[in-house]
């Protein structure tokens, strides 16, 4: 049998139609923008990170304890020992890896063919096989090829540096560096390829060649300061961090004279920054809730006002204090249900929609500096269970406690006094 008290609600909360549903929208678009907006946090540092892993970091880079403690100055003299051995029996130790790629870092100056001051750039040398076995650089190609066809060498480099010194592939650029024996030494190659990559220092400083053209350069005993692990991507964010360190402690318990850092320590600064900026998200969107919930407490007190003589009937067919605040509760429980119901599909359609279309970044910011964040690509929502569970339960819960603040109140009215109300 039906509680009495619940079908009292019930039907006021449909009486009142256009209250319920004015609060409920209001109600909804808060959960909605709680939902959308915590799935586009967690999109922009699925972003972020996998901007990170494909085109500069990888999941793991090993390199000697030496370099590491010296790395801002990339130096040449600390190079891994025997590094193809060294990649074997990474590839042994850690079988998930989908690649392993060599790299070795080192400052240089470039500049047009018969131009004037060249611009300072961290340039890479790669082996292109293996480097696209493990970095995506390959498909962030604006013009030209990633060195494949180019029997005499050449150089890529990203699309802010070739703006900035007016190349177009096919021009020659002068790349001059100085060598582990402290001479400077220069050579000219041809642009083959110009790259418009999402991580930013690609973009605007990225200068790659060929192993072999960089000995060419730098000497015979160039050394491979680092070697770069690909790692299979999770679902789960916090899941591909925790392998990448997991990863990263069986190399260095293998190899106690390596260094080997998980893209989690390499983006140590930008997942700092993303709690601090989780935080303030939360504080904005928790006060959008409140307003809801306030929303709540207007409805439910109108309609205590609008009810008073109703309330000295039931008061006075022996119903009790605590059944009218249960009453009045339940009703502002049942626009919170709406609400919070409402939340959640205008949520999941929007989770939806950036998941499954996303939204183009370039066109978004055009040409803002966006720090550390990614400059192309599709920005895409994920979907979190936590954020929908915690939308629903501080819906019914903001509801329920709102509306006890009327609902105490018409539980104190006097019979007398709500029967000659008028």
């Amino acid at each position: 049998m039906r509680d009495p008290i619940f079908s009292i609600a019930l039907r006021n909360v449909f009486r009142h139609g256009k209250r319920t549903l004015i609060t409920a929208i209001v109600l909804t678009a808060g959960i909605g923008m709680y939902i959308f907006f915590d799935s586009l946090l967690a999109g922009m540092d699925r972003m972020t990170i996998d901007s990170m892993v494909d085109q500069t970091a990888s999941s793991v880079s090993i390199s000697t304890e030496a370099y590491r403690s010296e790395s801002a100055g990339f130096p040449l003299e600390y190079g891994i020992p025997d590094p193809e051995n060294t990649a074997s029996r990474i590839a042994k130790i850690l079988p998930e890896a989908e690649g392993i790629a060599p790299r070795t870092k080192f400052v240089a100056t470039v500049s047009g063919s018969g131009s004037g001051d060249g611009l300072p750039v961290v340039a890479v040398a790669v082996e292109p096989k293996a480097d696209s076995g493990v970095f995506t650089l390959g498909d962030s190609l604006r013009e030209g090829t990633w060195f494949q066809g180019s029997d005499e060498g050449g150089v890529v480099m990203g699309s802010g540096l070739a703006a900035d010194l007016g190349l177009a592939p096919g021009d020659w650029v002068l790349v001059s560096a100085r060598t582990k024996t402290d001479s400077m030494n220069a050579d000219e190659y041809r642009l083959v390829g110009i790259l418009d990559a999402a991580a930013p220092e690609v973009s605007a400083s990225g200068l790659f060649m060929r192993y072999d053209d960089a000995r060419r350069l730098l000497g015979d005993d160039l050394p491979v300061t680092e070697l770069d692990v690909a790692l299979p991507r999770s679902k789960n964010l916090d899941g591909e961090l925790a392998a990448a360190a997991a990863a990263a402690a069986a190399v260095e318990s293998a190899f106690p004279g390596l260094d080997a850092r998980p893209v989690g320590e390499a983006a140590a600064d930008y997942l700092a920054m993303r709690n601090m900026k989780s935080k303030y998200s939360m504080l904005i969107i928790l006060v959008v809730l409140l307003i809801a919930a306030v929303g709540v407490v207007n409805t439910v007190l109108m309609s205590v006002y609008s009810r008073v003589r109703e309330i000295g009937v039931l008061r006075a067919y022996g119903m009790g204090a605590s059944a009218i605040r249960r009453l009045f509760a339940l009703e502002g429980l049942m626009v919170g249900v709406i609400g919070s119901v409402g939340g959640l599909a205008l949520g999941a359609c929007a989770v939806w929609y950036t998941s499954a279309i996303g939204l183009d970044i370039g066109k978004m910011m055009g040409k803002v500096d966006l720090g550390s964040l990614p400059l192309t690509g599709m920005l895409r929502g994920e979907w979190k269970t936590e954020s929908f569970a915690f939308g629903m339960i501080f819906g019914l819960a903001a509801s329920w406690i709102a509306a006890l603040i009327p609902a105490r109140k018409a539980s104190k009215m006097e019979v007398t006094d709500a029967l000659r109300f008028v």
